[in-house]
């Protein structure tokens, strides 16, 4: 429960922040990261295809009321990197900021489809270079501060979990005797 208070409180800042200070303080030639996408990504692949779908969901839920098919895409985003959970290395910092940027690049190409083809408008080219990868590379740069921040507090979390455990294991040995 505590896990689930902890991503719904990080994923209505994340929200604010990408609503707020990024899109308007922050921003660089109009361009903003995507943090929840972000935070979806580095969730999965910590806590794997479950943990990622949900955050997924709810926070493209909570994107989807301004805009569109996002809860969809952010629930595959998190599945895509629970995959990867198995491959989870506490010390590893590549293998997951490549996924984020995987991710985003993806997303990228799906709002292009969906928002752009579709109203055939047709310019891939300067799409991409004007939009997706310095997207990419802004969200890449954040995700090397959020994932040891993210990390840091996942730790804690599974820490006070098995302190929990070994309680109650220690409370029911005693219950027992």
């Amino acid at each position: 429960m505590r896990r689930f208070i902890i991503s719904f409180i990080s994923i209505i800042i994340l929200y604010a922040l990408q609503c707020t200070l990024f899109a308007s303080t922050l921003s660089v030639a109009g361009i903003t990261p995507n943090l929840i996408l972000m935070f979806t990504c580095i969730v999965g692949y910590m806590r794997g295809r479950a943990s990622g779908i949900f955050t997924g969901f709810f926070s493209g839920l909570l994107v989807d009321i301004m805009a569109g098919f996002t809860a969809l895409l952010y629930m595959l985003a998190g599945f895509l990197n629970g995959i990867f959970h198995k491959e989870y290395v506490k010390e590893q910092l590549i293998f997951p900021i490549l996924l984020v940027l995987s991710c985003d690049f993806l997303y990228g190409i799906a709002v292009f489809v969906t928002g752009f083809l579709v109203r055939n408008k047709l310019s891939f080219g300067f799409y991409v270079v004007r939009i997706i990868f310095p997207e990419i590379i802004y969200t890449g740069v954040i995700t090397i501060f959020a994932y040891v921040f993210v990390y840091f507090i996942n730790r804690k979390l599974i820490l006070l979990e098995k302190k929990k455990e070994v309680h109650d294991a220690v409370k029911s040995n005693n219950s027992v005797s």
